[in-house]
């Protein structure tokens, strides 16, 4: 049965008439505003807490992977970055040398 706020004031009336003000006010003070549902013992939070903490592994673990695959875009992108620099340097090498072919025979014919 849960503790109304009803069941609470009468309660209380009945600790005074049978313990005195002080006392009864005194007992009505440690007990929780809502009743006892509220209240969670150390376990349930030690068991709480322990379970948030595997969560954040998890989580932790997860970005972990990301960054091991963010690493290797990083390096692939690397990778083509350099071969596409070495291909520019290639064209321009071979679009310098032909420029300079074509210079030389216009420069030869009569």
């Amino acid at each position: 049965m849960s503790m109304t706020e009803a069941r609470r004031t009468e309660m209380h009336i009945g600790l005074r008439e049978s313990l005195g003000p002080r006392v009864a006010d005194s007992l009505m003070e440690h007990l929780p505003p809502n009743g006892w549902g509220d209240v969670a013992r150390q376990s349930e939070m030690v068991l709480r807490f322990d379970m948030v903490q595997i969560q954040f592994e998890m989580i932790e673990r997860r970005f972990e992977e990301i960054d091991r695959r963010f690493d290797g875009i990083d390096k692939r992108l690397d990778k083509i970055e350099s071969r596409m620099r070495l291909m520019i340097g290639t064209g321009l090498t071979i679009g310098l040398a032909l420029f300079g072919l074509q210079v030389q025979i216009l420069l030869s014919l009569p």
